[in-house]
């Protein structure tokens, strides 16, 4: 199902084709939404169908690098974005390259960007305004080719209030946004998930998918109904954690 969203419902079909349009840029893109929604589906869409513009270097390529930001650490933020430079520190034995250069013409896929430490959210600012970044211990800047695509289940704008988000990273990663939506709220296509996924007639779908809602909330989404549909598919029955 890779860079695919099974989905009837007009808001994410209309979020689709912005996706779509926008994968001939490469600017910036914000993806939000709650956490199991397919916001990686649609960095996939992103990355996947890319064209770039005749006045800009070609930068279409297989390398889409997602990386949960959590788990970088916050004091080798640098280092493991951008590479090293032998010597720059204790260990550092040799010249290495980070994620940025991983993805080299391809997508850097920053999952979960409102978790990143308000310590490293300013070392992101040259990268994503200016395609430019230093490795550590590296004495000038080097270019970036790779797009930047980031995801968030957290409102930012309300972490921006509380002074746990900086407006001008805000603002720079903003340039496009793509809203997905709770399942929950589209009853219809979880029906079709369960049809497509599971190899169930569509009626009984539509009734599973009812009981579901009725049962819970689906607060995770899609990876709620996968644990849901495996317990059933073993024990046959719903059982709602």
């Amino acid at each position: 199902m890779s860079g695919t969203i099974l989905t009837e419902d007009p808001h994410m079909l209309e979020q689709i084709r912005f996706a779509q349009v926008l994968a001939s840029q490469d600017s910036p893109v914000l993806i939000t939404g709650e956490s199991g929604t397919g916001k990686e589906h649609f960095a996939e869409i992103l990355h996947g169908d890319r064209c770039p513009s005749s006045s800009q270097e070609a930068i279409r390529g297989s390398n889409f690098v997602p990386v949960n930001v959590t788990t970088l650490q916050e004091d080798l933020f640098e280092s493991l974005l951008y590479g090293h430079k032998q010597g720059a520190f204790t260990g550092a034995t040799r010249d290495t390259g980070g994620l940025v250069q991983l993805a080299a013409g391809g997508t850097l896929f920053l999952d979960e960007i409102g978790e990143l430490k308000l310590t490293s959210q300013p070392k992101l600012l040259r990268f994503v305004q200016h395609k430019q970044f230093r490795k550590v211990g590296a004495a000038k800047l080097s270019a970036a080719t790779c797009r930047i695509v980031c995801s968030t289940n957290r409102d930012l704008k309300e972490m921006i209030k509380s002074g746990e988000f900086r407006l001008d990273l805000y603002h720079r990663l903003t340039v496009f946004i793509i809203k997905t939506t709770p399942i929950r709220e589209r009853p219809n296509d979880l029906a079709l998930y369960i049809h497509k996924t599971h190899d169930i007639e569509p009626k009984q779908a539509k009734d599973m998918a009812t009981k579901i809602l009725k049962l819970t909330t689906l607060d995770g989404n899609y990876r709620e109904v996968q644990g849901i549909m495996a317990r059933y598919k073993l024990l046959g029955e719903f059982i709602i954690y």
